[in-house]
């Protein structure tokens, strides 16, 4: 298999790997790095999952998911994404990522061109090429006043060539929420031209701003080429079970089901069992959870400010994308710096786009007394 020069070890794995090293030499660090929520999976999923298991869901299953879990997902589309599917049209992965790269699979051909927003999730521009490594990336900035979508470099960006976009709101790591209007646009400029859109949601219940996720698979005049990418990681807190799905359009159900049958065959099937009836329970806990968010977020920008850092307010997610230039140092040499003489860990923005080398990720994932310590440990720095 040829691995091309896009495909590197993943950045914030790196550091987060760094910040362990110090913890293992007895040093306290504070993680202001990964995107990880800072609660466990509801008892009564857990629960679930462990009589599944108990009553024998541990044989192969469907390869595109069980049935009833299917069911379920594309119940809960129609109902709260106004997207229009039925079970057969959903796929259960290995996490949203795997989702991400089977769709990329499925569709890409040597010399297609994909359209990337970024800066982006680390992974994006590696599973482009492992799934195509011929494949063009145009990589579309967003505007760095409010990380709002450049219409006029998005659509000078638009060929003939382009077969997909990827779009992921909220917005990791800009924490940016894409307004309707601007789903609208993109919409008008793609729905005539037969280019699939695949659309990460997978913080969908982590918006904490004033703007409503929108699924562009509702728009009617794409919605047979959309990929609905979401899954449990994070508003569940089940990082660690990787289980995700996607929609899938029409024409790429036989490809998708094909590869899947010989790349894992079907997802643990006692974990699928179990979270059936998942988007039933009480998800009270996530309002508390989005209010924590939102009081992070905006500590942390305000914080920041003072101490001449540029920040644009998130509206959902976890993270702050922080603009460092001021302080003179790239991404890389700021980060690594700062978890060498504080002990706090962050994100490099290179890793998220080559444009976005004056940048980090915050995380405020985590506690506040964590948060809050880290960031302090921040200004002390760059003061």
């Amino acid at each position: 298999m040829f691995i091309s020069k896009e495909v590197q070890p993943s950045a914030t794995l790196k550091f987060s790997q760094k910040a362990r090293e110090k913890v293992s030499k007895g040093e306290v660090i504070y993680s202001l790095g990964l995107g990880e929520p800072d609660f466990n999976p509801p008892l009564e999923i857990v629960e679930s999952v462990y009589e599944a298991a108990k009553k024998g869901f541990n044989k192969y299953g469907n390869s595109m998911g069980l049935d009833s879990l299917r069911s379920h997902i594309a119940q809960k589309l129609q109902k709260e994404n106004k997207i229009l599917c039925e079970k057969d049209d959903i796929c259960i992965t290995f996490g949203a990522k795997q989702a991400l790269v089977l769709a990329l699979m499925a569709i890409l051909h040597p010399g297609d061109e994909v359209i990337n927003i970024s800066p982006c999730y680390v992974s994006y521009v590696p599973q482009i090429k492992i799934a195509e490594p011929q494949a063009v990336i145009k990589n579309v900035d967003l505007c760095r006043k409010d990380f709002s979508l450049d219409f006029d470099a998005f659509e000078a960006a638009v060929t003939a060539k382009t077969k997909c976009i990827i779009l992921n709101s909220p917005n990791n790591p800009s924490g940016k929420v894409f307004t309707r209007s601007e789903f609208d646009r993109v919409i008008s400029l793609i729905s005539d031209r037969g280019i699939y859109l695949i659309s990460d949601e997978i913080y969908e219940y982590l918006n904490f701003g004033d703007c409503d996720t929108v699924s562009p698979g509702s728009y009617r005049d794409i919605a047979d080429r959309v990929f609905t990418i979401n899954g449990f990681s994070k508003s569940f807190g089940m990082t660690g079970w990787r289980i995700g799905y996607m929609t899938v359009p029409p024409d790429q159900r036989k490809n998708i089901n094909t590869l899947v049958q010989h790349i894992n065959t079907n997802v643990t099937s006692f974990i699928q069992k179990g979270l059936v009836g998942i988007y039933d329970i009480d998800r009270s806990f996530l309002s508390n959870y989005n209010l924590h968010l939102r009081k992070m977020a905006g500590y942390i920008a305000g914080e920041l400010d003072t101490a001449g850092l540029k920040v644009v307010e998130p509206q959902g997610g976890l993270f702050c994308f922080v603009d460092v230039s001021a302080i003179g140092l790239k991404s890389d040499a700021f980060a690594t710096a700062l978890l060498e003489e504080q002990n706090v860990a962050v994100t490099p923005g290179i890793a998220f786009g080559d444009n976005w080398d004056d940048y980090v990720r915050i995380s405020f994932a985590g506690k506040e007394e964590e948060i809050v310590s880290g960031i302090e440990g921040i200004k002390k720095f760059v003061l």
